[in-house]
């Protein structure tokens, strides 16, 4: 395990300087898509810095200094650093804690290794550039004077980026911004494994979670395990309070760097889940818990990665965090949370899944919409997490230890397979309490990731009308799919497919689709259903229990809304 360095200074004019350079220097998303295509662009979101290296080595602008610098991990001078930070500095840089002067010799080893493959790949399109100068050269570090290294050093030291810091383009309800976050460094920019205290930066799963969140304007919201604080920067920009909580004092003190740099007011406290704000109630909690399933045999080996790993048993944390949550939520307040759950090994995983979830949600004052979006059997789930955390990094006999014990308990506690998925829960009113909490479940959504408004639609529908008394109207970008048999008039297969929203494809029976093109807003339900059945010769009962599961579901992922 290695060790963390110390986390950034909160000096508020120095972070003040850093922001003023970044948007004189153009280091932003929008201008990196005109420097860097949009395959080196996707590469660095999967941690490949290959492309973009290949890309950027014969450009010299400060956005490009930066990128390279604390993004892919290429030292640079001191003076590079000061040309593109001509505020702050390489000295401002050092006393903010976001970057450290390394040996010279060190240096050119770091940057020959880095750089080597895109400067070699760059030579190969000129004879004559391939011949003038040797594959290992880098030319950005020649001193042009001549002056001994020695000599250069000490007045032009070489740096190394403590920090991976990067532009972040949003979109929120009040408009667009421009942001950088900082985050620790991964083990593809060191070459080192991550230490136990390694705060994440922004990954996929963050940004699924940024945009299934519902983003409409409230008084309180909640970041539950904000990691670098890259949650309650969009949760500032549409509530006028925001608490941010974590475990991790490394966390915390990142969240409030990155609130300061990005000039957001956000109250960082320290402690485990809801503990830091008992007492309080929020419209609105989202959070990223971390709910890895990891045995104690396997911490003990490798460390508790506390961006992942909550230190309870088994998937409990998700279970306290569900049980705990409705206590911390105002009245119609929202909850949004990634999460995991076993599937014992009797149980179907396409079919059984919830089992363990509805036990969890048993008797709270919530709705809930949870949805299971993939499905692992042990062996891919204790793959991926110990790849994640560096894992290619792993001598192969302890890669093979720390496997076979994960597996071995996974295999004790009877565990099939793990659900992986997202919940949304919807705090009560007394009224609705009374008679209960109503859940949905669905496995995968096969279209988009569900933004914020297709979760607070999802939610809602949960308390609609007495379905046969509703007059729902279809969407407007609702289409019918029709399969033939050669020859037959009746179709064999009717696909709805739905343009905007969820983006799903929907098998139907000839009843459902002779309901959804009625529903017009002007008949109701039962209405429509009377008229089928007379049309077809069918009882109306019978069409009712044929229509009314397909409907709700329908109703849920937007095709009807009432």
């Amino acid at each position: 395990m290695t060790t963390s360095v110390p986390v950034p200074a909160l000096d508020r004019d120095l972070i003040g300087k850093l922001r003023a350079d970044a948007i004189a220097s153009r280091w932003s998303v929008e201008h990196l898509q005109t420097v860097l295509s949009a395959a080196a662009l996707d590469a660095l979101m999967r941690d490949s810095r290959l492309p973009a290296l290949v890309e950027l080595a014969e450009q010299e602008d400060p956005a490009a200094t930066l990128t390279r610098f604390f993004i892919l991990g290429v030292p640079a001078r001191a003076s590079a650093l000061d040309q593109a930070l001509p505020s702050l500095g390489a000295l401002g840089l050092e006393a903010l804690g976001l970057a450290a002067a390394i040996d010279e010799a060190d240096a050119i080893d770091e940057a020959d290794a880095i750089l080597a493959l895109p400067r070699l790949c760059a030579k190969r399109v000129g004879a004559q550039e391939a011949t003038a100068r040797p594959a290992t050269t880098v030319p950005a570090m020649t001193d042009p004077s001549g002056e001994a290294p020695g000599s250069v050093e000490a007045s032009d030291p070489w740096m190394r980026a403590l920090f991976d810091l990067r532009p972040h383009a949003a979109t929120t309800p009040d408009g667009d911004h421009e942001w950088w976050v900082a985050s620790d460094l991964s083990e593809v920019q060191t070459g080192k494994p991550l230490c136990d205290d390694h705060v994440l930066g922004i990954g996929g799963a963050t940004l699924t979670l940024l945009e299934m969140t519902v983003r409409e304007g409230v008084e309180s919201a909640l970041d539950v395990g904000c990691g670098c604080g890259i949650q309650a920067l969009y949760l500032a920009t549409h509530a006028s309070r925001v608490v941010a909580t974590d475990l991790s004092a490394r966390a915390c003190a990142l969240t409030q760097f990155n609130a300061a740099l990005n000039e957001a007011t956000i109250d960082v406290r320290e402690g485990s889940l809801f503990e830091p704000v008992e007492g309080e109630t929020f419209d609105l909690i989202v959070t990223n818990p971390p709910f890895v399933i990891t045995p104690d045999s396997v911490r003990g080996a490798a460390g508790l990665f506390e961006y992942r790993d909550g230190g309870m048993d088994r998937d409990n944390l998700v279970r306290a965090v569900l049980r705990e949550a409705p206590a911390c939520m105002a009245r119609g307040g929202t909850l949004q949370m990634l999460a995991n759950w076993e599937i014992p090994g009797d149980r179907d995983p396409d079919t059984q899944w919830s089992g363990r979830v509805d036990e969890w949600l048993e008797g709270l004052p919530v709705d809930a919409w949870i949805v299971q979006r993939d499905v692992l059997d042990p062996a891919r789930y204790v793959d991926m997490w110990i790849r994640d955390s560096g894992g290619q990094l792993m001598d192969r006999a302890d890669y093979e230890r720390a496997f076979t014990s994960w597996l071995a308990d996974f295999r004790r506690a009877g565990t099939g397979a793990i659900g992986m998925g997202f919940v949304a829960l919807r705090r009560l009113d007394e009224a609705e309490a009374a008679s209960g909490g109503r859940r949905a479940y669905d496995l995968s959504l096969d279209g988009r990731v569900p933004r914020g408004a297709d979760v607070s639609w999802a939610l809602a529908s949960l308390r609609a009308p007495e379905l046969w008394d509703s007059a729902l109207t279809r969407a407007s970008d609702v289409r019918e799919e029709r399969h033939y048999v050669p020859g037959s008039p009746d179709p064999e297969l009717l696909i709805l497919h739905q343009g905007a929203g969820l983006g799903r494809r929907v098998p139907v029976s000839s009843a459902v689709s002779a309901v959804v093109g009625a529903s017009d807003g002007e008949l109701t339900v039962g209405q429509i259903v009377a008229a089928v059945a007379t049309l077809t010769g069918a009882q109306a009962q019978q069409v009712r229990e044929e229509v009314e599961a397909p409907l709700r579901d329908l109703i849920r992922w937007g095709f009807l809304t009432f």
